[in-house]
């Protein structure tokens, strides 16, 4: 029988691990729901988030706090230049192109990152770890906290760039019909070169974050690429409120899952959501169908 309080502070975990994971998915939400591409490199580019945050961390003492802005400058330059060069040249061939070719370059970010940073996990330890406050009983660590408030706020400015720019609004329209957008004389080109920079440097904010809770090492990609795909399906594609709601949901299932089951279930756990939501509801608690909020 597990104890009531440690059920809830399983929960608060939960809460505040999930809105890192909407960050995460929220990139990939953008980029499936408005270029119509699955970015299998998503994960990787994450890894690449954290990996920039240990080493402006390791080498010249920034706190990542501070190092995910420069992650998601590097992340969105990253993205624009992947647009450029690659998928430029295959978006409109398909979906099966720009997969292969995303997963190249996943594999390409693994094997670099496993060259020249070894396979050896890393962190950002800023030691705060085990400080915090007490509210209702449940202990709410500092990192932990402070992610979760980070989080919620590129999540708002996220929402708020579509909602009320016209760059937003453009890409809010390339969204809902790319060949009405070009007559109406959006150049849709510039528009996916941003989207996939906004959606790259997500990622790379949530690498950053996560850099304070966990290590990164080569092979994390893949794993957050599955958790992203499972908020984005419980969230419906295109939604940002939704992709709050998934991320949280995945972060209390995948805690209190971990807590009955144990640790190494974590996966398990998430890919399971993952194929439950499909067969039920495959359009997601909030799918719109096509386009952002």
């Amino acid at each position: 029988m597990i104890a009531g309080d440690l059920l809830t502070q399983t929960v608060v975990n939960g809460l505040l691990l999930g809105g890192i994971y909407a960050v995460a998915a929220l990139g990939l939400s953008l980029v499936f729901g408005i270029m119509d591409i699955v970015n299998l490199a998503h994960g990787h580019m994450l890894m690449v988030g954290g990996y920039v945050a240990v080493i402006l961390f390791s080498s010249v003492g920034l706190t990542p706090l501070v190092g995910m802005f420069v992650a998601m400058v590097v992340l969105f330059a990253l993205g624009v230049a992947l647009q450029e060069v690659l998928l430029d040249r295959v978006v409109d061939e398909g979906m099966e192109q720009p997969i292969l070719v995303l997963f190249g370059f996943a594999l390409v970010l693994q094997n670099l990152g496993q060259f020249f940073l070894s396979s050896d996990a890393q962190s950002t330890d800023i030691g705060i770890a085990g400080s915090g406050f007490t509210v209702a009983g449940a202990f709410f660590s500092f990192p932990r906290t402070v992610t979760f408030v980070v989080s919620v706020v590129l999540i708002l400015l996220t929402w708020l760039f579509l909602r009320y720019t016209r760059t937003g609004q453009a890409i809010r329209a390339t969204a809902q019909n790319k060949t009405a957008a070009r007559y109406m004389g959006i150049d849709t080109d510039r528009i996916y070169l941003i989207t996939l920079g906004v959606g790259t440097a997500l990622a790379g904010a949530a690498g950053a974050l996560l850099s304070m809770l966990f290590p990164v090492d080569p092979y994390v990609g893949w794993s957050y690429l599955l958790k992203a795909f499972a908020v984005v399906v419980l969230g419906g594609v295109g939604s940002v409120i939704g992709t709050l709601v998934g991320g949280l949901f995945l972060g209390v299932s995948e805690n209190v899952g971990a807590l009955y089951l144990g640790g190494s279930y974590r996966d398990i756990i998430t890919f399971s959501i993952f194929l439950l939501v499909l067969l039920v509801r495959p359009q997601g608690l909030f799918g719109t169908g096509g386009g952002s909020e």
